[in-house]
């Protein structure tokens, strides 16, 4: 996993399509840690409400910017009629590069990747290009790849060889306005009892993705300064960065 600067704030939005309706009401962030009870690790994932076919159901597209930037505070409840704005309890007039988003992560739901309304789609790519304007990196995760494919039932393995998965990753891709290269397959666990290794792999794989996206976007902004004492390339290690 390639990570050039110090991460001392990576936030990744976690952007719902596959269930717009969901009852995730609150942005609530997730820390990461490496093992039970140990300290955070530097990625946070943030949970959003699911935008909605235009303006009047699910997270509104301004709302959803809000989040971006970082003027939502944690545990912000998300009301269509009501629109985040400076009255709001917590809201951050001035974020610091920690409150913002890095990266936005659309799941879509493999079953339902076709049948995504015309409204849905022109949101998503509204957002899609208002992200694009902001220079924060995308990816989708399509979910459920399992419930599409009966290889991939049988053996994940075949996740990225089965005709009618390749299919609904290029739907995806355009359902949000993004390359097929940025979609990344994901098997959901449900009814199993332990972990798999095949299915971390995939979940492992995207999270490396998006971490390598920012790592990308972040040289961009932050060069490395030259070492005094050096002239070969140096990287930074004091650049906050989220995700």
């Amino acid at each position: 996993m390639r990570v050039t600067h110090e991460l001392s704030g990576l936030k990744v939005n976690i952007q719902h399509l596959w269930r717009w309706n969901c009852n995730v009401f609150k942005l609530k962030c997730y820390d990461i840690r490496s093992e039970r009870g140990g300290k955070p690790t530097a990625l946070t994932l943030c949970d959003v409400l699911a935008l909605g076919d235009g303006e009047t159901t699910g997270l509104t597209l301004p709302d959803a910017l809000a989040v971006i930037n970082g003027h939502a505070p944690e545990g912000y409840k998300f009301q269509s009629e009501a629109p985040i704005d400076a009255k709001c309890a917590g809201y951050r007039p001035e974020p610091s590069m920690n409150d913002k988003i890095h990266c936005a992560v659309f799941v879509l739901d493999a079953c339902q990747v076709l049948t995504y309304s015309e409204g849905q789609q022109t949101t998503m790519r509204r957002f899609h290009s208002e992200l694009s304007d902001l220079d924060i990196p995308q990816v989708v995760l399509l979910t459920h790849v399992d419930q599409v494919c009966h290889a991939v039932q049988e053996d994940v393995k075949f996740v990225y060889t089965g005709r009618i998965l390749q299919e609904k990753m290029q739907k995806a891709a355009e359902v949000v306005g993004l390359s097929v290269s940025h979609v990344f397959p994901v098997k959901n666990y449900s009814s199993e009892l332990s972990v798999s290794c095949n299915t971390d792999i995939l979940l492992l794989n995207a999270v490396h993705h998006i971490l390598q996206a920012v790592d990308d976007t972040f040289e961009d902004y932050c060069p490395p300064s030259p070492s005094p004492l050096s002239t070969g390339p140096q990287h930074s290690t004091s650049t906050p960065v989220t995700v």
